[in-house]
């Protein structure tokens, strides 16, 4: 051995099981940040192509430009792939139909097609000679059409325009809910049937230019760099924010917010890390004081001394940071496989076993950062021992004190523990602040759970996925079709409603206008859940009785009678409850009641349904869906939800795991961490408990040290922690919700009970195995403990 650094291998030997727990601590502190930092980096990523397939690869769309000024922008080197679009048709209002059926006409070059819309061109190509069109898949599925053949468009002046089929293109969620067709383009054929104009600029065929640049670094500082150069105004370019959001590239307020709440939340994993492997340090160190002091024995300098527990710590991070980073990574996969497995639609591209390199990076950089700091005051604290207390056995003196063990309140062993607490006043501080911060984290993280609650709306139990709507909502659907629908084996759920819209009513002598709306059985049972008061049974069982739904403008209430006209007839109905949401949207003053079905066809004389609502059977097909719409009447509206219910999912699916993913791992860091930590307390102390027991203290009265001290770290971290951690939770609740909903924020009592508890339980599973370990060793072992 030529140095005292050598020493760092054969200490690790000798004290292999102390060390034991500071790697642990490290791999616990590794896998925290890669775990985190690699579900948030895949929860981008996932949102990214579910953005990217939703709402296009575009970053900016630029309106009201020359076809010159167009082609110098698309001449630029930032720009990847520029476009013109343009849309026909899109609500339905302008007459354009393909077989009786509402077409939206859009043109576009094919860049469009192949880069910003890639993956959406299922067969074919894009429109190469003129009078060629792309036309969604809906359209071969219904009529039967193949690439080839022609097809012609009606319009409201009775033209009819024909098209020959070059490709189709995935169907779009608005096309399937709206029962509509799309047909796509080229720019020039676009142009040439746009009504009335017949030699103009883009914005006269109103033609938006979408562009994606090159690389997504620095966006904002291309499009300020575009506006110079172009000349161009703000009103003249739209960003892509829900992909530019992701991208941590838009400047919409809101997305500010959260950004800022994504640093605070880093900064507080980052403080949890070190506070983590800090106190492992500490207690590691303090247990063995007494070697540190031999070694000054034989000419070691506090230097000297410092080095050696710096090298020591950062010999565990050889195995700690891999460990510690495999276990993320393992995680990371298995959560991506759910994703694939919930949503496959939407996360199939997402790889089944890719790698995060910046959580992998973050990993590193934590591990060894946070040793290096967590490391700088032990290995101070180990260069101050003197020779001198080494050699007498007082190595392991507690620091000086005026005030002994207050036995005024607490017995002697609980007094103790009290006392051994509040000891060693750095080490208290990190205990405690340890403790302090999980707490802190968890209450910091849970107020995703209520922003995810606001951003997105998971399917209500009343979600449709398919629709059948009577033309001009009026009551046109038969209820025999209703009867079938719940025979088809691959129909889970089938029910009607019926509607009377915007019908004159009187309530005590006030004027309103009313949506009168039927309910069946299943409709009732989900009404339950809004029952603010009065009975759904009676509305069930009476005729003549209805809900009102709750509206802050709304003057009915329970007990009053509405006075409906219905043909120029007064029909009475008694409101007998009232819900709180329902639904449906009504227009801006009018008000929602709700009645049986006996009920409105008893006030209406209507007995058909305006919309028939179908769930389908799990595994159920495209086929079996065309097969449900052969039987239906092609003048009725058949809307097909779930390309829009599989979206809504596959994004609540991915905020789900992600949010309570970090919920339930920031929870066991918790109980991992107070458990290491009690437990390191311990052995640092092992040599006094021995002592202890070698002048007669029994080992329950040592339990119960162990057990005071524990909690005396539990209530001051506690304590810490839940002040801490409401103004952290305040704070980003304003930043998240406050900021954009305008919601108060309220004491989230539910979640600081559940973070206590585990605490409570953690300090109670850590101090079992130290008694248990005291308990079987012999006063010998206990004394040379090391």
């Amino acid at each position: 051995m030529k140095r005292y650094l050598d020493l760092v291998p054969i200490s690790a030997k000798v004290h292999r099981k102390q060390n034991r727990m500071s790697i642990f601590c490290i791999v616990l502190a590794v896998f925290l940040v890669t775990t985190i930092f690699g579900m948030a980096d895949m929860f981008v990523r996932s949102q990214i192509l579910q953005a990217q397939q939703e709402y296009g690869n575009w970053h900016i769309a630029i309106e009201n430009i020359s076809n010159e000024e167009a082609a110098i922008i698309a001449s630029r080197p930032d720009i990847e792939a520029f476009s013109p679009y343009g849309v026909l048709n899109y609500r339905g209002d302008l007459g354009y139909t393909l077989g009786g059926k509402n077409v939206a006409i859009c043109g576009c070059d094919e860049s469009y097609i192949t880069e910003i819309w890639a993956g959406q061109l299922e067969e074919g190509v894009f429109p190469q000679a003129s009078n060629e069109a792309l036309v969604t898949e809906n359209v071969k599925q219904i009529m039967g059409v193949t690439v080839g053949d022609s097809i012609t468009v009606e319009t409201s002046d009775g033209d009819n325009l024909i098209f020959t089929i070059s490709g189709f293109m995935k169907n779009s969620a608005s096309i399937m809910s709206g029962d509509s067709y799309g047909i796509i383009l080229s720019t020039e054929d676009y142009c040439t049937i746009y009504p009335n104009v017949p030699d103009g600029e883009p914005n006269d065929y109103g033609l938006l230019f979408f562009a994606q640049f090159a690389n997504t670094r620095n966006i904002q500082g291309k499009i300020a760099d575009l506006k110079e150069q172009c000349k161009l105004s703000d009103e003249q370019i739209s960003s892509n924010n829900n992909l530019l959001g992701l991208l941590g590239q838009s400047r919409v307020p809101f997305l500010l917010q959260v950004y800022l709440a994504a640093a605070v939340l880093f900064i507080l994993v980052m403080l949890a890390g070190i506070m983590m492997i800090a106190s492992s340090l500490n207690s590691n160190v303090a247990q063995r004081t007494e070697f540190f002091g031999l070694m000054r024995c034989i000419g070691a300098t506090p230097k000297q001394v410092m080095r050696l527990v710096r090298k020591e710590a950062l010999s565990w991070c050889r195995l700690a940071i891999p460990v510690g980073i495999s276990i993320g990574v393992i995680v990371i996969w298995a959560l991506c496989a759910v994703l694939r497995f919930l949503s496959p639609e939407y996360f199939e591209a997402m790889p089944a076993f890719g790698f995060s390199l910046p959580s992998i990076f973050s990993g590193i950089v934590v591990g060894l950062v946070t040793v290096l700091f967590a490391a700088y005051s032990p290995a101070k604290k180990a260069a101050k021992v003197s020779p001198l207390a080494a050699v007498s056995g007082n190595a392991n003196a507690l620091e000086p004190t005026r005030n002994a063990a207050n036995t005024r309140l607490f017995k002697i062993d609980t007094a103790l523990g009290i006392y051994y607490a509040k000891a060693n006043r750095k080490n208290l501080i990190l205990m405690t602040s340890s403790f302090a911060l999980s707490i802190i984290l968890f209450l910091s993280f849970s107020v995703t759970v209520e922003f995810m609650q606001h951003t997105l709306t998971p399917l209500q139990p009343w979600t449709a996925d398919l629709s059948i709507i009577s033309p001009d909502n009026s009551c046109a659907i038969d209820k025999a079709l209703l009867d079938d629908l719940k025979e088809n084996p691959v129909v889970d759920l089938a029910y009607g409603r019926k509607f009377a819209y915007e019908v004159s009513s009187v309530t005590n002598g006030i004027e309103k206008k009313m949506d009168l709306i039927s309910y069946e059985q299943y409709q009732f049972d989900w009404a339950k859940h809004y029952l603010l008061e009065g009975s759904l049974k009676s509305v069930q069982t009476d005729v003549w009785t209805g809900l009102i739904v709750y509206d802050p403008q709304n003057t009915i209430q329970i007990g009053d009678t509405v006075s409906l006209n219905i043909n120029g007839r007064s029909k009475e109905i008694q409101i007998v409850g009232m819900l709180s949401d329902c639904p449906f949207y009504s227009a801006a003053g009018v008000g929602t009641i709700i009645c049986s079905e006996d009920t409105f066809e008893q006030i209406t004389g209507e007995s058909k349904y305006t919309i028939i609502d179908v769930q389908l059977a799990k595994g159920a097909t495209d086929e079996d869906v065309y097969e449900i719409r052969q039987t239906v009447d092609s003048s009725f509206t058949f809307a097909d939800e779930r390309m829009g219910n599989s979206s809504t999912m596959g994004t609540y699916y991915c905020f789900w795991l992600f949010i309570y993913g970090f919920l339930v791992l920031i929870a066991l860091i918790t109980v991992f961490n107070i458990i290491n930590s009690i437990a390191m307390s311990v052995s640092a102390r092992l040599k006094q408990y021995g002592a202890f027991r070698a002048i007669g203290v029994s080992v329950g009265q040592l339990s119960k040290i162990i057990v005071a001290e524990a909690f005396t770290y539990t209530i001051i971290g506690g304590v810490v922690g839940t002040v801490l951690g409401m103004l952290c939770n305040k704070l980003l609740f304003e930043m998240l919700i406050g900021y954009k909903w305008g919601d108060t924020w309220t004491i989230p009592f539910s979640e600081l009970a559940i973070i206590l508890l585990i605490v409570v339980i953690s300090v109670i599973l850590a101090v079992h195995g130290p008694i248990k370990r005291i308990r079987n060793m012999s006063i010998v072992d206990t004394l040379s403990a090391q």
